[in-house]
């Protein structure tokens, strides 16, 4: 009999019809009982017994040996049935669970309906039956993608880009995507211009929504508009007052007002040196009489003044500031300046500055 199991090829004992392993696996597995070839031996022993009793009977030793021969023959069928059905048996389960994983693949593909789910099924199943039809499908995803990125190259909805980040995850266009969401998430932030909105855009780069090229210049607005220190109501009331009427005056070109407003001499007057309050008004005055274009206007968000009062008694001030101006009966809005400026101890400005939002801002 041979050594070999019939079903795996591996060592198998003499009596035995399989290997150890899938005998285990059919009964255990299957639920097969195995016939047992070692009722032989149980035959010869009795019929050995038979043989000790007439030893000298030459018919009855012929007797016996035909027997053995037809016991063997009538156990040798039982067995290689056996060993066909569950070859058998192994070969439809295997082709059964083939079928099932594939089908259950292409499940996941449609129900996903995504690049990344055709790509796992081509990839887990590259002879199964939707083959051609997975790499159609993904062709047309592709295609669709690469049309809805031209139709949002130069959007200004950041919904839309969002969306299109969730439809297409792994998109050859992710990091452009993620650059223009980036970009708009700034002008943004410099529309709304205060601390709030300069917070809200470094959580979403650190929560990883995009890289954050903006990250340094939005920390350096939000230390500049967080109010950080105890605030007395008297003093920022005062500091409200002298902002919004210095910016009313300035708008007017009034020349009266921002005298008001002005220190008797002003150590810095935008990108203008030291120079008496007197000459800045006069010259403000003569620059608008000569100016083609619309007088700009200025509106500053008081609300969102920050402030911080010196040991000598100097107050230094952050204020959010949106110019606009009229032209082509159209009035155009420039947001995201931030005014800095010193007053004295009468509320009164000696020094003032700009943060632009971009450098050729006027």
């Amino acid at each position: 009999m041979s050594l070999q199991c019939p079903l795996c090829g591996k060592h198998k004992p003499e009596e035995a019809l399989f290997c150890e392993d899938c005998s285990k696996r059919i009964q255990t597995d299957y639920e097969v009982n195995l016939p047992e070839l070692i009722q032989t031996e149980k035959s010869e022993d009795e019929v050995g017994s038979s043989l000790n009793s007439a030893n000298d009977n030459e018919d009855t030793l012929q007797e016996f040996n035909s027997r053995k021969k037809k016991s063997a023959k009538s156990l040798l069928w039982p067995a290689l049935t056996v060993v066909l059905l569950v070859a058998a048996f192994f070969i439809y389960n295997e082709t059964i669970r083939k079928g099932n994983l594939e089908r259950s693949g292409w499940d996941r593909a449609l129900k996903a309906n995504s690049v990344g789910g055709y790509l796992d099924y081509m990839t887990s199943h590259p002879s199964g039956s939707h083959f051609e039809e997975a790499n159609a499908m993904l062709m047309r995803l592709k295609q669709n993608e690469a049309a809805n990125w031209e139709q949002l190259k130069t959007t200004d909805n950041l919904s839309a880009l969002r969306d299109f980040l969730q439809q297409y995850p792994g998109s050859p266009y992710t990091s452009l995507v993620k650059i223009r969401i980036d970009s708009l998430s700034w002008m943004g932030a410099l529309k709304l211009n205060n601390a709030a909105a300069y917070s809200d855009y470094m959580l979403q780069v650190q929560s990883g929504d995009f890289r954050g090229e903006y990250l340094t210049m939005a920390n350096n607005r939000y230390e500049m508009l967080f109010q950080s220190y105890p605030v007395n109501e008297a003093d920022l009331d005062s500091i409200r007052m002298t902002v919004n009427g210095f910016y009313s005056a300035l708008s007017k070109v009034d020349y009266d007002g921002l005298r008001q407003y002005l220190a008797p001499v002003v150590d810095r007057f935008f990108e203008s040196g030291k120079a008496p309050r007197e000459r800045i008004t006069g010259e403000l005055l003569m620059a608008a009489a000569r100016t083609q274009e619309g007088i700009l206007q200025f509106e500053a968000d008081v609300n969102a003044v920050q402030y911080e009062k010196t040991l000598d008694d100097v107050y230094k001030v952050n204020v959010p500031l949106t110019k606009s101006f009229l032209r082509d009966g159209k009035t155009k809005e420039m947001p995201g300046y931030i005014v800095h400026m010193k007053l004295d101890s009468l509320f009164r400005i000696f020094h003032v500055y700009e943060t632009k939002p971009q450098p050729d801002a006027p």
